[in-house]
């Protein structure tokens, strides 16, 4: 059993099931010596519902999820080479794709007994489009490993860009709504790190409720070991007790025989004398 065994199969567990599972492997490398496995083990979080999605898209849907990040790739060696037009055109292509694998990640999460709702279908289709735009996200993303949404980190672009085939000068009203659109996704975001906060503190407080049953156990095995060694001195003590009554009890037969045979020789001796005397 290795830490890479052990992750790949808690990280494609229900949910409900991460704990339970996680504490007996942790249990196991104890048993078999491996305090540092155990100790790795432990320090595996659970995945929030977004980070389960993806995890299991990836391992239901792996030839789906290989097609859209090769097309990314794809995508991002042309981008020097297209018109704006084209890239346009492009990017909408990939925007189906998103949502396409996205709510594909949905019906396996339904096959799997969880119904998710729009938002974590969002968070989805987030993380595969930050995937698409960054290949280490999207090495992330494959291993089927996440503890939840992942966010594109570069300095790049997100999307597919180019310079418009014709510049465009916005008018008040169209900067209005471009200022009304900026406040809006801020509020969106700022709503969806108090979301993810969340569902990390709601995890953390499972693998917390774990480690207190793990450790409420553990006391109750050592109390009942301490407890079993402390009648055991106890038996022993009364042993040890009554072992001393019967040595002293045959001191006292011992000293009573000492006299009863020092009493008969003298009687021997006092006959022997007798006899020489006639």
């Amino acid at each position: 059993m290795t830490l890479d065994d052990v992750a790949d199969e808690l990280y494609g567990l229900d949910p409900a099931d991460f704990v339970r599972v996680r504490t007996e492997r942790q249990k196991q490398a104890r048993a078999d010596g491996d305090k540092a496995l155990a100790k790795e083990i432990g320090a595996l979080r659970k995945p929030t519902t977004v980070g389960w999605v993806l995890n299991v898209l990836v391992r239901d849907a792996e030839d789906e999820v290989g097609d859209l990040f090769d097309l990314g790739e794809a995508l991002r060696e042309a981008q020097q080479h297209l018109s704006g037009a084209t890239l346009r055109t492009l990017t909408k292509q990939r925007q189906r794709a998103v949502r396409a694998l996205a709510a594909r990640a949905g019906e396996i999460a339904a096959d799997r007994g969880h119904e998710v709702g729009d938002d974590v279908t969002r968070e989805v289709a987030s993380s595969l489009g930050a995937a698409l735009a960054d290949p280490a996200v999207a090495d992330e993303v494959r291993a089927g490993r996440l503890l939840g949404a992942v966010e594109y980190s570069g300095f790049g672009p997100l999307g597919l860009v180019a310079v418009p085939d014709a510049p465009e000068v916005p008018d008040d009203a169209a900067a209005d709504e471009a200022a009304e659109d900026k406040a809006a996704e801020d509020k969106a975001a700022e709503e969806k790190e108090r979301e993810e906060s969340r569902r990390h503190a709601e995890a953390e407080l499972d693998d917390a409720r774990a480690a207190l049953s793990d450790a409420e156990s553990t006391l109750a095995e050592v109390t009942d070991r301490r407890d079993d060694a402390r009648a055991e001195v106890e038996r022993l003590r009364a042993a040890l007790a009554q072992a001393e009554d019967d040595a002293a009890a045959r001191d006292h037969d011992v000293d009573e025989a000492t006299a009863a045979r020092d009493a008969a020789d003298a009687r021997v001796r006092n006959a022997t004398t007798r006899l020489d005397r006639m």
